[in-house]
C-alpha cells in the first residue's frame, strides 16, 4: 500500500519562512547595507562638493576662517552615517582599544565590517582632498600669492596676466614692499625686474627708500643698470624729499642719477623752491653744482612758471650757473610759453651775449616744440631775422621731417635776407644726410604747387 505524503499545513508554511529568515537573515541584510553604502557615498561627496563651491566663490581674507567649520561638516557626515552601520555589528566586532575589526576570517560579519572601515578611510579621504582642493581655491592673493602668479605669468609670458598681478602689487601699496625688495635683491631674472617696477610705481616714501637702498648695495653691471633705470621712473610726489635727500648724501653715483631723473620728471614750485634753498645753503661747491645740474635736467611742466621766475626777466642774461641752468630746464620743457621766453629773450640779450642763448634753443628737440619753432621760423613778428629766426631754423634740424623741410624750400625760395637764407640751407643739407627721403618727400610737393601753411601759435 503506498503511503501518500503529508500536504504542509499553512501555519507550518509560516513556521518554515520564519526559521529560514531567523537563520539565513544576512542574506537580506548585505543588500541593504550596499544600497546604504552607496547613499552614504554620494551624500558625503555632495557635501564635500558644495563646500568646496562655497570656499571658491568667496575668495576673501575670511574664507580660511570656513576650513575649519568644513572639516568638522565633513567629519559629522562620515562619523554620523559610520556609527549607523557600527551599531548594527556584534559588540566585539570591533577592539575598543584600536577601533580595528577584530571579526574572524570567514565569519560572516567579515564583509560587512570591512565595508565600514573603507567607508571610514573614504570619508576621512575624501574630508583630505576637498580641504587640499579648497585650499588650492582659496590660495591667499596676499603678497606672496601674487608673487607667485606673477612667476607664472612671466613664465609663460602671459602678459594680460602680467599685467594683472602688477595692479594688484601696486594697489597692496607698502604692504607689497618687503617681498617685493627681497625679490629685486636675490634674483637677477625678468620676474625681479617686474618687482623693481612695481616698486617704482608704488613710489611711496617706503617703497622709494627700499628700492633706491637695495640698489646701492648691488654690484655694478647691466642688472644694476637696468634696476636704476627703472628706480628712475618714481613719480609719486609724495618722495620728492626723500629723492632730494639721496641726491645729497648718496655715495653711489648710480643711486644719485636714478633720484635725479626721478625728480626731474615730478618738479613743481614747491621743489624747485627747495632746491633753490639748498643751494643758496650749500657748503660745499660740489653740492651747489649737483643742485644746478638737477634744475637743468628738469623736464616737468609743473615747473614752467618757477623756471622763468628763476630765469629773471626777459632783458636780464643768466648771473649765475642756477639761471643758466633754469633756461637749459625751460629748453627740456619746451612747450609753446617756454619756446615764446627763450626766443624773446634771446632777441632782449645785448650784442655778444646771446650766444649761449642761441646755442640752447638750437638744440631743442621734444615734439611738442616742433610747432612753435616752425612758427618763428617762418617769420614770426616778435623775432628778428638775425636772432630768433635764424635759432629757430637750425633748431628744425632736430625735427626732419617732410613738413619741415617743405618749409625750409619755401624760405630759400622766397627770402632776401642772407643770413635766414644760409641758415635754411645749411638745416636742409643736413636733414638730407640724415633722412634722404624726408627731402625727397618734400621736392615733390613743391614741384606739384603744394604750399606750407603754417598756422600762428597762441602767444
Amino acid at each position: 500500500m503506498t503511503r501518500r505524503k503529508s500536504t504542509p499545513t499553512f501555519e507550518g508554511k509560516q513556521a518554515q519562512i520564519k526559521s529560514f529568515v531567523k537563520s539565513e537573515w544576512p542574506l537580506f541584510f548585505y543588500p541593504a547595507l550596499v544600497v546604504a553604502a552607496i547613499v552614504l557615498l554620494q551624500m558625503v561627496d555632495r557635501s564635500i562638493r558644495e563646500d568646496l563651491t562655497v570656499v571658491q566663490e568667496q575668495q576673501s581674507p575670511h574664507a580660511a576662517e570656513t576650513t575649519p567649520a568644513i572639516e568638522q561638516n565633513h567629519r559629522q557626515v562620515s562619523e554620523t552615517a559610520i556609527e549607523g552601520f557600527e551599531s548594527a555589528l556584534p559588540g566585539d566586532a570591533i577592539s575598543p582599544v584600536s577601533g580595528e575589526v577584530t571579526a574572524p576570517d570567514g565569519d560572516p560579519q567579515t564583509d560587512r565590517l570591512r565595508m565600514i572601515e573603507a567607508l571610514r578611510q573614504r570619508a576621512a579621504s575624501a574630508t583630505g582632498d576637498s580641504l587640499a582642493l579648497g585650499g588650492e581655491a582659496q590660495e591667499p592673493q596676499g603678497v606672496n600669492g601674487l608673487l607667485t602668479g606673477l612667476r607664472e605669468a612671466v613664465r609663460t609670458q602671459d602678459h594680460s596676466r602680467i599685467k594683472q598681478a602688477m595692479n594688484d602689487l601696486v594697489a597692496l601699496g607698502d604692504e607689497a614692499v618687503g617681498p617685493l625688495v627681497d625679490l629685486v635683491a636675490s634674483g637677477t631674472d625678468e620676474t625681479a625686474l617686474w618687482a623693481a617696477e612695481a616698486l617704482a610705481r608704488i613710489g611711496t616714501p617706503t617703497a622709494t627708500a627700499a628700492l633706491l637702498d637695495t640698489l646701492s648695495q648691488m654690484k655694478d653691471g647691466p642688472y644694476k643698470e637696468q634696476i636704476a633705470k627703472t628706480a628712475s621712473n618714481i613719480t609719486n610726489h609724495d618722495s620728492w624729499p626723500l629723492l632730494l635727500d639721496t641726491l645729497q648724501d648718496a655715495k653711489d653715483a648710480t643711486v644719485q642719477r636714478a633720484a635725479a631723473t626721478s625728480l626731474s620728471k615730478m618738479a613743481d614750485t614747491p621743489v624747485l623752491d627747495e632746491i633753490i634753498a639748498r643751494y643758496d645753503a650749500a657748503l660745499t661747491e660740489e653740492d651747489a653744482a649737483r643742485l644746478a645740474q638737477l634744475v637743468s635736467h628738469i623736464s616737468s611742466p609743473s615747473a614752467n612758471a618757477s623756471l622763468r621766475t628763476l630765469a629773471d626777466s626777459v632783458s636780464s642774461a643768466a648771473s649765475d650757473r642756477l639761471q643758466q641752468a633754469a633756461i637749459d630746464a625751460l629748453a627740456n620743457v619746451a612747450d609753446a610759453q617756454s619756446v615764446s621766453f627763450l626766443l624773446n629773450k634771446l632777441e632782449a640779450a645785448a650784442p655778444g651775449d646771446g650766444s649761449s642763448l642761441f646755442n640752447t634753443i638750437t638744440s631743442i628737440s621734444s615734439p611738442q616744440a616742433h610747432s612753435a619753432l616752425m612758427y618763428a621760423a617762418a617769420g614770426s613778428k616778435d623775432v628778428s631775422a638775425e636772432q630768433g629766426r635764424t635759432a629757430a631754423i637750425y633748431a628744425l634740424e632736430n625735427y626732419p621731417s617732410v613738413e619741415t623741410c617743405v618749409l625750409l624750400e619755401q624760405i630759400i625760395a622766397r627770402e632776401d635776407n642772407a643770413a635766414v637764407i644760409t641758415a635754411a640751407l645749411r638745416t636742409l643739407e643736413n636733414i638730407q644726410k640724415a633722412v634722404p627721403s624726408a627731402v625727397e618727400k618734400a621736392t615733390s610737393k613743391a614741384d606739384a604747387g603744394t604750399l606750407l601753411s603754417v598756422d600762428p601759435l597762441q602767444k
